[in-house]
């Protein structure tokens, strides 16, 4: 029923699923990546097998090919294979040996998801020691944040796996209840694999006999013996039977324990015949243990000799090309040096000198431009974000129907003014190549839906309806830049919104597949509205110019069709506009993305959309940095409506000496303050206290996140904010450090 009585197989077998997922692809004119990859899985099947003395051999001669051409990916991963094999053979001071030595390669390659694999190999070892529990815990949450910062799903499944394994053997019940939990969260639906699977049943079973609740512990045994006998996990059915029988024997079902005791044997019995093949099967690998350690031995001082020689012949190419490209300059300038080639060097300089004057004074033209609209979006977001944060409480609180249109608007134009300021920096960070070209996966039809929600106000005012068409064979999971599109389509959308009344906006989605796992997306959006005329067509793509409007409450910058083009632009794409005046507008255009999941209707259908659970502010102190009165206000309000107990202090020098005598859940830390800002007194608090901090800033993110991260500060909220969002962001970061305290 431990840890121990577990075969280091089936570590192994997790290890090399896990590893053998996210093995990096290596363009390599050395070494055959073929042909070690096949080494690999042929080294697995024969562990799996109990043939550890093929197995081992093959491990060294992957090895071996590895230090020869210096693959340092391939050897860190030879050096983790041969770890397993010392650790089945009992010798647990060599494995251990090996794994730093892999671990130390990753270290060097500086790539976190192979650092991240041998933190669990190190943890996987120390948790086998009981003095070297705090060691295994340490590797344990190293492993666990390089998963979550690569996104590696399997990795996470099997660090989370160990160590509720490692928390199963200690007795800790509850502790290994929270990371069961985890293993049978939404996330690691897709990876539900059987072994896993019985594994998990077993340990949750555990959980539950110790709690008292034997009909749990009765149901999710039955599954992991059903599951167990079908796939032939012997290991993990004996745990079962002999958990079983305890819990029968607990419920007073003497009959019904006893057969079960008896299963138990036989499958004990079982399991000792196959240990004992397996033991003769270690025998003989410890055996040829001398002979192997010594090939590796010279296999690396080999590697290592070589290496010096390339490093010394490598120095002295290095000075002979230094020594002769001198000589060879030494000859050039005494050749052409002459009166001639002085007067034409002169009036180079001169040319040179007034280009660099008139490049310095447009660049400093250019910096005053954007400092003015980084000051100019301070400035303005801050007041908007005590308008908007007052409408939205006010609205919340309103029991009156005859202010609620009034509110309402009043909330509209406040959203409308932010959208303004919005554009203009927008075209300021595309003229100062700023915009982000980050790409990551989205849902496309989500992305989609959630952007329609957003005009729903808009809508209604105008009396439209939206409909979307997407097509049947649209990806459920692209890779590409979300923000950009959702930018594309809010502007599109939005322009359709404002230009159309009592008429229908139609939003297409097609599909065209493409070779390389790409598909190319077509979005069309189509209104009955007025139209521009043929004329206007041309100018409605330029800054601060609109199309003629037949009525004056069709307001705006003129910056979202231009944005749009830039955006476009950037992307590889372009704009196409079908217009006729009285007779509506269709804006349509195409983007390439890459498929990282095809569509699941039933999953689509059957999804539920996100509700924030507002229950956990309840009782959460928080403490609130923030020198603005309004701003302070609003967000204490927001906050105490669910519950939350807000403390808030004016500058940071009163955040620091709050936090030293008070306990908090959270800190929302405004950045710019008078007397100490946010940035220095979150590097003052986080130097003692890890409670988690979050910036609240009106400047733009883009020209202040390094210096936030930097600070220590856990995540950041943009002013003026969605009120939905803010929860969010504030509840995943205090579960997030209850997790982390686990």
């Amino acid at each position: 029923m431990t840890h121990k009585n577990a075969p280091y197989a089936l570590l192994f077998i997790l290890f090399t699923f896990w590893t053998g997922t996210t093995t990096a692809q290596k363009d390599s004119t050395v070494l055959d990546v073929k042909l070690m990859d096949s080494l690999f899985e042929k080294s697995y099947n024969l562990f799996s097998e109990g043939n550890y003395v093929k197995s081992f051999e093959i491990n060294l001669r992957t090895l071996k090919l590895a230090l020869l051409v210096k693959d340092d990916l391939y050897a860190s991963r030879a050096y983790g294979y041969l770890g397993y094999d010392y650790l089945n053979q009992g010798d647990t001071i060599e494995a251990l040996k090996n794994f730093k030595l892999a671990h130390d390669i990753a270290k060097e390659l500086n790539d976190p998801t192979i650092l991240a694999n041998t933190y669990g190999d190190l943890s996987s070892i120390y948790s086998l020691n009981p003095k070297t529990q705090n060691l295994a815990r340490e590797f344990t949450l190293k492993a666990i944040e390089t998963y979550k910062a690569t996104n590696d799903t399997l990795g996470l499944q099997y660090i989370y796996h160990n160590y509720a394994d490692a928390l199963n053997d200690s007795g800790r019940f509850t502790e290994m209840k929270l990371v069961i939990d985890k293993l049978n969260g939404a996330m690691f639906e897709k990876y539900d694999e059987p072994l896993y699977r019985s594994s998990i049943n077993n340990m949750t079973a555990n959980y539950y006999f110790h709690s008292g609740d034997y009909k749990k512990t009765d149901s999710l045994l039955l599954a992991a013996i059903s599951l167990s006998k079908d796939l032939g996990f012997n290991d993990e059915l004996q745990r079962s039977y002999e958990l079983f029988s305890l819990s029968l024997t607990a419920q007073e079902k003497y009959k019904e324990a006893y057969e079960t005791r008896l299963k138990y044997e036989n499958v004990f019995k079982l399991r000792a015949k196959e240990k004992a093949a397996i033991e003769n099967n270690r025998l003989a690998a410890a055996y040829k243990n001398d002979q192997f350690k010594k090939d590796l031995e010279k296999s690396e001082a080999e590697s290592e000799l070589q290496e010096k020689q390339i490093r010394t012949k490598t120095a002295f190419n290095y000075a002979l090309i230094c020594i002769t490209v001198i000589a060879f300059l030494g000859l050039y300038f005494t050749f052409k040096l002459s009166k001639k080639r002085k007067q034409l060097n002169k009036a180079l300089k001169d040319k040179n000198t007034q280009y660099l004057n008139q490049k310095t004074k447009t660049e400093q033209l250019a910096l005053a431009k954007s400092d003015f609209f980084s000051t100019v979006s301070h400035e303005l977001r801050t007041p908007l974000y005590g308008v908007i944060g007052l409408s939205t409480i006010l609205l919340e609180n309103n029991k009156e129907k005859d202010v609620e249109d009034d509110l309402k608007s009043l909330k509209f134009s406040a959203d409308y003014l932010l959208a303004l300021v919005n554009d203009v920096l927008q075209i300021n960070k595309i003229d100062s190549d700023k915009i982000d070209d980050e790409e990551v996966q989205f849902n496309p039809r989500e992305l989609i839906e959630k952007i329609v929600t957003t005009f729903e106000y808009m809508r209604r005012q105008n009396k439209n309806n939206i409909a979307i068409h997407l097509a049947d064979d649209l990806p459920a999971l692209v890779k590409g830049n979300a923000t950009r599109l959702s930018q594309i389509l809010m502007n599109l959308i939005g322009n359709a919104s404002k230009f159309t009344e009592n008429g229908l906006i139609e939003i297409t989605v097609t599909t065209h597949l493409l070779p390389d796992n790409n598909i190319k997306l077509g979005f069309s959006i189509k209104d009955d509205g007025e139209g521009i005329a043929q004329d206007k067509k041309e100018h409605i793509f330029e800054e601060f110019k609109q199309g003629d409007s037949l009525s004056y409450n069709y307001q705006g910058t003129g910056l979202g069709l231009p944005i749009v083009k830039r955006l476009l632009n950037l992307s590889g794409s372009d704009i196409n506009l079908e217009t006729e005046l009285g007779r509506g507008s269709t804006f349509s255009f195409d983007l390439i993305y890459e498929i990282v999941a095809h569509v699941n209707k039933q999953e689509h259908l059957s999804k539920n959309s996100y509700v924030v659970d507002t229950d956990i502010l309840k009782n959460k102190h928080i403490l609130i940095a923030e020198d603005n009165r309004i701003n302070q206000m609003v967000t204490k309000k927001i906050l105490e409506k669910d519950g939350a107990i807000c403390t808030i202090v004016e500058n940071g020098k009163e955040a620091i000496n709050s936090v030293e005598h008070n306990t908090y859940d959270l800190i929302l830390m405004d950045v710019n303050m008078p007397v100490m800002n946010g940035l220095d007194a979150t590097k003052i608090i986080k130097k003692t206290y890890n409670t988690p901090i979050i910036a609240l800033t009106a400047v733009e993110i883009a020209e202040m996140r390094q210096s936030i991260l930097d600070s220590g500060m856990d995540d950041i909220i943009i002013k003026p904010y969605d009120v939905k969002v803010f929860k969010n962001v504030i509840i995943n970061n205090i579960l997030a450090k209850q997790i982390e305290s686990l």
